[in-house]
This record gives C-alpha cells, sequence and structure tokens, in this order.
C-alpha cells in the first residue's frame, strides 16, 4: 500500500490552487473578537469536513465520502490536477458527485488532513486556524535516535524532513479569509484534544517529544495562551501500538505510529466526558503489547479520574473497549520499499537494537475505536470484526457511542489500510466548524 506518512474566497470549486499564491492570513494580535476565542471541539457544529488524497487509500477515501456526503459539506486537499482527476472519477464511481465536493490543490496536501490544521472560532462566531510548529511528527528526533552512533546518517535521514508542509495551514487559512494565530509550540492535530468550552487533554509523552528542550511546565504555559484555554489535563501516555514512526513496540513486536496522539486514545465526547480506550484482560494476559496498553490506560484513567474541567467539574470518563490486537509477520529486507507499510528494513531500527535482514518481526497495526469522525448527525466508527474483533465487543461498542452521540446515527467503516501507518478515519478528515 502506498501511503505518505508526513503527511479564496479564492477557491476555485471544480479546483482552486493554493501552491504559489501570495497569501496573508489576518492579523489576530489586535482583533478584539480574540477575547472570546475558544478551540473548536469536534461535536460541534460542522460547516465542512476535509479529506486527502493518496492512491494507496482510494477506496477508504471513496467509502468515507459516501458515508460523509449526505451529512455535511465535503472539501478536499489534492496535490495537482491530476490527482484531482483521479479523485473525482473514484467518488463518482459511489455515487458522490463532483459539484458535492470543494477541491483544493496544493502542492504539499497531505493524506492524513487531520494534522495539517487546527481550527477555532473567535467570539464573534467565526472560524480561526491555530498555527502550530510542524516537526513531520518529530521526524529529526527520530532520525537522531534511530542512528544515534552514525551522525552523518543521523543528518542524512533529516534532510528528507518534510518542512515546508509546516506552511499549509496558514496557506488554507489565508484562502479561507480566515485568521491565523501562531503557536510556538509544535503538534499534528491528532495531538489536540479539546472541548471547545476551554479544557484540553494533552499527552505528556507526546508534547515532551514534538517539543525537546522546553519542560512541562512551559509546555503549559503556552497552551494556556491559546485562545479561551483555562484548563490543561494532562495523561501519561499514548497507545503502545503507536510508536513514533517505525519502531519497536516490545521484543519483536514494531509499529508505525505517530508517537501518541490523543485521537487515538483518549477523545471528548462532550464537556464533560471523555472516552478512554480500555484493554480486554484476557488479551492483556496473553499479548506483551495488550499488557503495555493496560498498564497505560490505567495510568491514563488515574489521571482523569482525578482531573476536572475548566469549571472544576470531575470528568466522566467512560471506557471503550479496544478491537483485538491486528498483527503480520514481516521480513527484514535490504530490498525493502519503505513507502508500503509491509516492507521493512533493517535500518528502520536502532543499531543497538542488533536487527538484521532476515529478520521477522511482528508489525502491529494502530487499531482503536476512538479515531473516529463526527459529522452533524452522524458517528463514523472503524470495524475490525473482519480482522479479529468479535461481534458482540464490536456491538459493545456501538452501545457505548448510542448513548454517549444520542440523535446521531453510528455506522462503520473499514479503515484498516490506514491502521497500519498509525492513521485512520478521524486522521484522513480534517473539521471545519460552522460559523455561529
Amino acid at each position: 500500500m502506498p501511503c505518505s506518512p508526513s503527511r479564496r474566497r479564492c477557491l476555485q470549486w471544480a479546483g482552486g490552487a493554493l501552491a504559489g499564491m501570495a497569501l496573508a492570513p489576518l492579523a489576530v494580535a489586535d482583533d478584539p473578537a480574540m477575547a472570546g476565542a475558544r478551540l473548536s471541539a469536534d461535536f460541534d457544529p460542522i460547516a465542512a469536513i476535509w479529506l486527502g488524497y493518496d492512491p494507496g487509500h482510494e477506496a477508504f477515501t471513496a467509502d468515507l465520502a459516501q458515508l460523509l456526503a449526505p451529512h455535511v459539506p465535503l472539501k478536499m486537499l489534492v496535490r495537482d490536477a491530476e490527482a484531482q482527476a483521479r479523485a473525482m472519477a473514484v467518488l463518482r464511481s459511489r455515487g458522490v458527485h463532483a459539484l458535492q465536493v470543494a477541491f483544493v490543490q496544493d502542492g504539499r496536501a497531505p493524506f492524513f488532513v487531520r494534522d495539517s490544521a487546527v481550527f477555532g472560532l473567535d467570539g464573534r462566531g467565526r472560524p480561526f486556524v491555530v498555527d502550530f510548529q510542524w516537526t513531520h511528527y518529530g521526524w529529526t528526533n527520530w532520525c537522531r535516535r534511530t542512528f544515534a552512533g552514525s551522525r552523518a546518517r543521523a543528518l542524512d535521514c533529516a534532510r528528507t524532513d518534510d518542512v515546508e508542509t509546516g506552511a499549509l495551514d496558514r496557506r488554507l487559512a489565508g484562502a479561507l479569509g480566515l485568521a491565523s494565530l501562531a503557536s510556538p509550540l509544535a503538534i499534528e492535530g491528532g495531538g489536540v484534544e479539546v472541548n471547545g468550552r476551554g479544557t484540553l487533554i494533552a499527552n505528556a509523552s507526546l508534547w515532551r517529544e514534538r517539543n525537546r528542550g522546553l519542560s512541562r511546565e512551559a509546555i503549559e504555559k503556552h497552551l494556556l495562551a491559546l485562545p479561551g484555554m483555562r484548563k490543561v489535563v494532562w495523561v501519561p501516555h499514548g497507545l503502545a501500538h503507536d510508536p513514533l514512526h517505525r519502531a519497536t513496540i516490545v521484543g519483536h513486536y514494531v509499529g508505525w505510529g505517530t508517537g501518541g496522539h490523543t485521537d487515538e486514545f483518549v477523545r471528548f465526547a462532550d464537556e464533560n466526558t471523555v472516552l478512554l480506550a480500555w484493554v480486554d484482560e484476557d488479551e492483556a494476559r496473553s499479548h506483551p503489547v495488550a499488557r503495555l496498553n493496560q498498564q497505560r490506560m490505567q495510568a491514563n484513567f488515574e489521571a482523569l479520574s482525578n482531573s476536572t474541567d475548566q469549571r472544576g467539574r470531575p470528568l466522566r470518563v467512560i471506557k471503550v473497549p479496544l478491537p483485538a490486537i491486528v498483527e503480520r509477520a514481516v521480513v527484514l529486507s535490504a530490498e525493502a520499499d519503505t513507502a508500503y507499510s509491509n516492507e521493512w528494513t533493517a535500518t528502520s531500527f536502532p543499531a543497538r537494537e542488533r536487527r538484521r535482514e532476515g529478520d521477522t518481526v511482528m508489525q502491529l497495526a494502530t487499531t482503536s475505536y476512538l479515531n473516529h469522525v463526527l459529522a452533524n448527525d452522524l458517528v463514523v466508527l472503524p470495524t475490525y470484526v473482519a480482522h479479529g474483533t468479535s461481534p458482540e465487543r464490536e456491538e459493545q461498542v456501538r452501545r457505548i457511542y448510542a448513548s454517549v452521540f444520542p440523535g446521531r446515527r453510528v455506522v462503520f467503516i473499514d479503515a484498516m489500510n490506514a491502521n497500519w501507518v498509525g492513521g485512520g478515519a478521524h486522521c484522513a478528515t480534517l473539521t471545519e466548524p460552522a460559523r455561529h
């Protein structure tokens, strides 16, 4: 599966182009409307959902669009006219007409659009964009760790960093005529979990990794400087099977991930209700990665249970079962094409791990029901019944979501191809809030 892991009113709705435009996002420092601004929550009313395009994820994108189109306007980021034509053909095959989708061309358009921008609403109900710093999921730090014994190899690895994608959120803001507020913090959209009323849940290990050299206290100070932010709730860990890029999880188990995005394991369902990924007891006893996840989620549960929202109310924590672990054997090969999720080489690991070409490792997919998508009156959940999860467990998950999102229809989608590279349905969408 080929995959890009990196992830006005000038929009010409049949195919506008952002790349190369001289766009100037609005200044916000002296805007009085920002006094009542806040970051928006996924459960708030939605104006549109953005999708990305990648040839290796065409079927998944088409499935998403088919589910979402009747419930919310769609916009799609594509890299060029050729990608747009292919995307239009794929969508048309699923009954989604091109006129239902606003296409936008940008040379740096990623597939996992969630990580490209974070939206908020100002005091007048107008959307704006928070411009976080872009590190390509901590790529340079990963290179330094992986090639710790060779400065030359670490530098060569870091040269492939995708720094230009960092300007995409500013280009989007300028194209949409929205304000853009710069933050000195580095993060991706999948790591920003807010209740839209002033509380943010932060994965300490993720924020510290993306912002090397800053203490947790310094990071929290910058987070509280974000519009409307009044409370930061810290949890210590992400999912074990969501490691940073290609990495060892434990023993011979490996994975490809983000290093702990919150949209894989902890999500706000409303202002005061938090959904938390939870591990099956039998799996924790029989599988080392499940056991590690159990320890991590227990620590997260304790942190959340002892926390309050911005109004001082204890958080209501609901445990959502994780799907059964999905894994596959992969043979390390010097001939591997690492653009594909199922091809691995020994050089993907630090030398101290002594991996050799010909070794077999077990790759885990980053599976989780928490990587859901809310689309006004719809909830889109990943399905794992075809991948080893029991129908009974998935029905339990469906009932939980039906109870915390009353009035919304719950549907399922197979996101496994995205899971193999640390993504999912939420990662492949970007929520643009409705103007109030």
